[in-house]
């Protein structure tokens, strides 16, 4: 037992120092450090144990962590996940977008216009296009009628030398074979019926104005009629602007760029508005491909070509009703712009071809007011004129209806229906739908 006061070495159970007398306390202990110290370095322990545990254990869990994520690192990428409704969202709305603006219209009317050329002859010009690799290039007869040698010119305005392989006895066609452009990429074609409503771009040379392009719409189906030996059956009418020298051109779909049809003839009429005709492509294919293959020999050419007699296509009158044409052209453009009324739910698209005042023009105001802003959406599919008679100063127009509906809630419900149009005269001479009778 040591003293606390000399620091003398006492015997065990000791009571007094040996040394100095002094007594000895009971705070006092064998290892000589007191109670006092001894709690506090119990709990000192537990302190620094507790805290190092505790350190270790975060430490080792950031390890296994770390750990972990370098492993899973080394064998993909980690990207965040997206809700698959939302990705769906998203995927839709990118189809949607690309559906809506299809190719971009300066880029297709650049390229287009790279394989449209202007068709020189010794007696006039016309227009034509680049069809199939090997240079050939399509264009109307009776722009090449009575020749065999021809000249086509570029957008840049180069010519080049082109002879005539095949040439119709019934139909307005012809092919073209240009040696210069036999390694060129012809442009896409359809090879299937194209919808009346479907937005169309006319290439070609009008009235000398090179390599010309103008927007319309196809505004009618199966119009069949001969001009002198020439049979045109089921050919597009379109309004989009054409003229003499756009005789052969192209007719594009504004959406995919494929040529859907050749721009041939010309309704003109100082009373009423021009609209063109269009031999539709697919019906041609075969006999293109067969003077590809087999070409006329210049005898040939020549022999049919001497069959036809130099007439003006387009200052001749169609031998058909125009009248009637025209009121059947009138109501397939309402159907057009009334797809646009009800899905933008604007009344404004339609409302200048109605006869304010009449059942038409108050029905339809209000069922453009009453599916406004719903979420409905409406896609025509056919409208197609059936007959068209005139009565009593009235147009009577009967069409064969066909559209798919889809409402805000997302239900679908295809609708098909037959309904006569009444379509009249107004003061200033415009067409004007009074009445639309649903069979």
């Amino acid at each position: 037992m040591v003293c606390q006061k000399c620091r003398h070495e006492n015997e065990a159970g000791a009571k007094f120092c040996s040394s100095c007398g002094e007594k000895f306390s009971k705070q006092v202990v064998q290892a000589g450090i007191p109670i006092w110290m001894w709690i506090v370095l119990v709990i000192s322990c537990i302190t620094i144990g507790g805290a190092g545990y505790g350190f270790w254990d975060y430490y080792t869990d950031e390890k296994s962590k770390q750990d972990y994520k370098e492993e899973s690192t080394d064998s993909q990428p980690i990207e965040p996940i997206e809700p698959i409704e939302q990705v769906a969202v998203v995927e839709k709305e990118e189809r949607q977008e690309q559906y809506t603006q299809g190719i971009d219209r300066v880029t297709l009317i650049k390229e287009v216009q790279q394989k449209v050329f202007t068709v020189l002859t010794s007696y006039g010009q016309g227009s034509g296009f680049l069809y199939k690799k090997g240079g050939y290039v399509i264009t109307n007869a009776h722009v090449v009628d009575g020749e065999v040698d021809v000249v086509v010119r570029n957008t840049q305005g180069q010519e080049f030398a082109a002879t005539v392989i095949g040439i119709s006895e019934q139909y307005d066609i012809a092919l073209l074979q240009v040696p210069d452009y036999q390694n060129e990429e012809p442009l896409p074609v359809e090879t299937e019926v194209s919808p009346v409503g479907l937005e169309v771009i006319a290439f070609g040379s009008p009235q000398g104005f090179e390599n010309s392009a103008s927007i319309g719409y196809i505004t009618g189906h199966n119009r069949d009629m001969e001009v002198d030996r020439f049979i045109y059956n089921q050919i597009y009418q379109i309004d989009a602007q054409i003229d003499k020298g756009s005789s052969g051109g192209a007719l594009v779909d504004a959406k995919t760029g494929k040529v859907i049809g050749i721009n041939s003839l010309l309704y003109t009429s100082e009373t009423s508005t021009n609209f063109g005709f269009s031999i539709p492509l697919y019906s041609m294919l075969e006999q293109f491909d067969t003077w590809s293959e087999q070409p006329m020999s210049r005898e040939e050419v020549i022999a049919v070509s001497g069959m036809y007699e130099q007439y003006n296509y387009y200052e001749e009158p169609v031998d058909v009703d125009i009248d009637l044409v025209l009121a059947g052209q009138f109501v397939q453009s309402f159907r057009i712009y009334y797809e646009l009324a009800l899905n933008e739910s604007n009344f404004y698209w339609v409302e200048d071809m109605l006869a304010v005042g009449s059942s038409a023009y108050e029905e339809l105001e209000d069922y453009v007011a009453d599916v406004a802003y719903e979420g409905h959406e409406f896609y025509f599919i056919t409208n197609d004129v059936v007959d068209v008679a005139y009565e009593d100063g009235n147009y009577y127009v009967d069409m064969n209806e066909t559209f798919d509906f889809y409402s805000g809630t997302g239900d679908y419900q295809y609708y098909e229906h037959y309904a006569t149009y009444t379509v009249i005269i107004d003061e200033y001479g415009a067409f004007k739908i009074a009445n639309i009778y649903i069979h």
